[in-house]
């Protein structure tokens, strides 16, 4: 009876933790300025996908290896894979800036509604900034508004 009163407390105890994963992000880091480059480099991405042109981005601090990610050879490959799954996008209106609820509070998600050719299930694009220097780190196409948080450990 301990035992499984133990496991239902863990249970809920974890479901009442997991609402608060993310919070909103403060006005003063959620500008017009950030929300505007944020929705300008995913546009700038997908447009290159849909007019096929693998140049290196320019006009963006980009972080040093999502700069690699999105390099010529790299670009070219991301654009084959996502024209396959998703057909060309659209970047839509901005939906919401959230922060993940954390210690380490560095980063921001720019959320912004996105139409797709070929997929109904994913609905928002979200683009990455680090709160200094707002530095782009990732951009991500995800069926919820709320994005799951995934850490590449890079060599």
């Amino acid at each position: 009876m301990m035992k499984n009163l133990f496991w239902i407390m863990s249970l809920t105890f974890f479901c009442s933790c997991a609402s608060d994963f993310y919070k909103r992000t403060p006005e003063k880091f959620a500008t017009q300025e950030r929300i505007n480059k944020a929705k300008g480099f995913a546009e700038q991405v997908f447009g290159k996908c849909s007019n096929k042109d693998y140049s290196e981005i320019q006009g963006f601090d980009i972080d040093v290896n999502t700069k690699k990610d999105f390099g010529p050879e790299n670009l070219k490959k991301f654009c084959e894979e996502l024209s396959k799954k998703t057909g060309t996008i659209t970047i839509g209106k901005f939906n919401r800036a959230i922060t993940p609820n954390s210690p380490k509070d560095f980063m921001d998600y720019m959320v912004f509604d996105a139409k797709y050719e070929k997929n109904d299930t994913v609905k928002y694009a979200v683009v990455s900034l680090y709160r200094d220097k707002d530095f782009i780190y990732k951009v991500n196409l995800v069926s919820t508004p709320k994005p799951v948080i995934r850490i590449n450990f890079r060599k």
